[in-house]
Order: C-alpha cells, then structure tokens, then sequence
C-alpha cells in the first residue's frame, strides 16, 4: 500500500468518524426521536337541551313581568393533559356562565346551579358532579357573564381512551324548564 492510498483511507476513516459523531450529537438532541403526540383531549360539549333555563317569581305566572332572571351556558374554553402512562387525563376548562336579571328580579346576585357529566360511547353516565356558578350584577346592570375555572380528571380502563369518554355541561333544570327548551327547539 502506498503512501498516498494510505492518506486517501485515513481520511475515508476520518470523515466516517466525524459523521458517526455527528450522528450521535444529532441522536442525542433528540432529532431521530419519533415520540408520538399524545392523544388529543376528550371531547366537551354544552347539551343544547340544557343550556338556557328561565326562572320565574313564586306562583303561576309565566309571562315576561314574570321573570326573574334567565341563566345560560355560553362556551368554554381549555385543554388538557395526560398521565405519563396514559392512563388518566386532566382536562381543565373555564365555561363562562351568563345570566340576566328580569323585571321580576330583586336580588344583586343569583345562584346558577349546572353539572358536569362524563359519558361513555353509549351515552351512559361514569361520573356527574353538580356545581353552582354565583353571578353578581353591577349596579345599574341587568346582564353578567362570569368565568368558572373547572379541571375534571378521568382515569382510563386498561384499552381505553379519550375517545372512549366525553364531557357533557348543563344547566340543573325542572322537567318543566327542560319542557319549554325542547318546545323552542321544535322537539
């Protein structure tokens, strides 16, 4: 072997050796990682049954003098995150919480009574919780929007996932305010 094959063969090793290093920089920045993006979040929904509710003053008027206050769940907004096994997942959201004083509303503040169900594929219930969101009025105002901060976490039967689940969001209403929500919506 000459001497110049011998230096034509060194420097094939020498830049087989840097790349190896480089190589092994690249693999050590995380650059080769195929990391798969967790899965995406549960999904949250407001039943349209269930979104508005009417409450009247005391006795059998209904009419619009009759109204006290008309509450409503507007939208939400959050995400969430995923045990390190996967096995369980933390959803946060803030669902804003509307209401309206009505001629026939006295007080500076009222109590808007609402749940938070999760469900399976076939609808049936795992879990429901009941809240109350307090929404003030300012002076001089009949309308109020307050944000409630919510985080619900929900383990996973081995083979399931977030999409196995979903989050459902509703008022707390009477059979007869649920009555009148379907009626206005053709049902």
């Amino acid at each position: 072997m000459t001497l110049e094959s011998r230096q034509i063969q060194g420097s094939r090793l020498a830049r087989c050796g840097l790349l190896a290093i480089g190589l092994l920089l690249l693999a050590g920045c995380g650059i080769f990682d195929k990391k798969a993006p967790p899965p995406a979040c549960p999904r949250v929904g407001i039943l349209s049954d269930a979104a508005k509710g009417t409450i009247y003053r005391a006795g059998s008027g209904r009419d619009l003098t009759d109204v006290a206050y008309e509450h409503q769940l507007l939208d939400f907004n959050g995400g969430c995150r995923y045990a390190n096994k996967l096995d369980s997942v933390t959803i946060q959201f803030t669902l804003q919480v509307a209401a309206t004083r009505g001629p026939a509303g006295e007080a500076a503040e009222t109590a808007v009574p609402y749940f938070v169900a999760v469900v399976d594929k076939q609808q049936r219930i795992l879990s429901r919780e009941r809240f109350t969101a307090k929404v003030p009025f300012t002076q001089g105002r009949r309308r109020a929007v307050v944000g409630e901060e919510l985080e619900q976490t929900i383990p996973f039967a081995p083979g399931r996932g977030a999409a196995d689940v979903e989050i459902l969001v509703g008022l707390e209403l009477t059979p007869e305010q649920l009555e009148t929500n379907r009626k206005a919506r053709g049902f």
